[in-house]
């Protein structure tokens, strides 16, 4: 490296150092809260981050930097007099948080995937920077109406603020900065404030640092050559599944992270690979909210993103297989149908078995599995079923086993539940697998 960039590595590191204890003094002198002394940080952080394509011309100054402060702020964490006294300013909080952790990283990975581009570096630190201190400071002073979120809660009107932050945290740097006319640069603000405030209303412990500065750096760099009326299908697909989710929220179980996973699962299976890859898992969200507003289990069960994750894991592969080319997309589009067919119908069983009055019945959920999920993605195949007939009928069975497989482990995983999202998730995904048939 040269002289000039060990000079700009040491001034940022001089500027931590610096920075930390001054903001504690602050805080200290206006009584201000443990959050807002720590989100002062995160701001003074993420400013500096801002102005890295200006400072640095290559990634390797930043990773070095990275390594330094993440070592840093490691030590501050763990050394028990560093962390009441200098890493006060981070660590006042009572709640357990990562975000100062994953925050250099997160930046780190941003810039050398910009590759020199300043907006693809500013607008997603931006939105770090701005708009989750915005959104944490708004919920703490004014939030009322809260929702689950991990093992915390985060509220209403803190992801309202968040949203409208980032908004103008994509727009303004896109239209000042020349990068598109006005009317692209709002498609594209619109679509990625929504789908960034959604990421971060599923991240806890500070997992929000990482998860959306680099979800934000990938959708943007993905909408950015697309023309108005691409824009605007996009920003259907996620207005539709937000509208779904809020209309589902009054009788879902899920808790309001979970359902804004949901959506963003959705708009995944819809984008990476084609819309109609989100046709099986809003049906399986639509009949669970069917299901449990019929047996009035609203308060009775609080289920978190684990839910959401289980069902990612039947969904995602076959997207991701299919979006990319490795498999043909009809191929891609049976397999994410098994999935969620044998998915719904692990739930259906699963739901029986625990309302006690009902026993659970097999052959009813796997025949409800398929019909509700399955044939929304297997209706496709209607001009040349027989390509699918041997995959189909290998599928059914591999469903069915799945159905009695579950039952048996139930007992033993009670208490367990991420444990047993899990062992769904990778089931309905192993019920799948005879899409591959449909290669031949």
């Amino acid at each position: 490296m040269s002289i000039r960039e060990w000079l700009a590595v040491s001034a940022v590191v001089a500027a931590l150092l610096f920075g930390l204890p001054f903001i504690r003094s602050l805080a200290l002198r206006w009584g201000a809260t443990a959050e807002t002394a720590r989100k002062s940080v995160h701001v003074a952080m993420g400013l500096g981050c801002v102005a890295f394509p200006w400072i640095f011309d290559r990634p390797l100054p930043v990773w070095i930097l990275t390594g330094i402060v993440t070592v840093l702020l490691g030590v501050l964490r763990i050394v028990p007099a560093l962390r009441s006294g200098m890493g006060s300013a981070l660590h006042g909080i009572k709640r357990l948080s990562y975000g100062e952790v994953l925050f250099a990283p997160a930046v780190v990975a941003v810039f050398h995937g910009a590759q020199g581009d300043p907006l693809l570096h500013v607008v997603p630190i931006a939105i770090l920077t701005i708009s989750d201190a915005a959104g944490a400071l708004a919920g703490t002073r004014w939030g009322k109406r809260s929702y689950g979120c991990g093992e915390g809660f985060k509220t209403v009107e803190g992801s309202a603020v968040f949203l409208a932050t980032a908004f103008l945290c994509v727009f303004l740097p896109l239209y000042f900065g020349g990068k598109t006319d006005a009317v692209r640069a709002l498609w594209i603000a619109l679509i990625l404030a929504t789908l960034a405030m959604m990421a971060e209303g599923t991240s806890d412990r500070g997992f929000d640092n990482l998860v959306v500065p680099l979800g934000c750096f990938f959708v943007l760099e993905r909408l950015l050559p697309l023309d108005n009326a691409a824009l605007a299908g996009r920003f259907t697909a996620v207005a539709l599944l937000m509208g779904l989710v809020l209309w589902g929220a009054r009788w879902s179980t899920l808790s309001g992270g979970a359902l804004l996973g949901g959506a963003l699962l959705g708009y995944g299976c819809a984008v990476i690979a084609d819309w109609r890859f989100a046709l099986p898992p809003v049906a399986v969200f639509v009949c669970h909210v069917v299901t449990t507003r019929r047996h009035n289990l609203t308060h009775v069960f609080d289920h978190r993103l684990d839910a959401v994750l289980a069902h990612s894991i039947g969904c995602l592969p076959w997207v991701v297989l299919a979006g990319n080319g490795t498999i043909p997309t009809l191929t891609g589009l049976a397999g994410i149908s098994f999935a969620m067919a044998a998915q719904l119908a692990m739930l259906d069983s699963s739901t029986l078995s625990w309302l006690g009055h009902f026993s659970p019945k097999p052959l009813r959920s796997l025949l409800k599995g398929w019909l509700i999920a399955g044939v929304p993605g297997l209706i496709w195949f209607a001009p040349d079923l027989d390509r699918l007939r041997d995959a189909l009928c290998v599928a059914l069975v591999c469903a069915l086993l799945a159905i009695l497989l579950l039952l048996r482990l139930r007992p033993r995983y009670r208490g367990h539940v991420t444990g047993l999202w899990l062992i769904e998730g990778f089931l309905a995904l192993a019920a799948s697998l005879p899409a591959l048939l449909v290669l031949q």
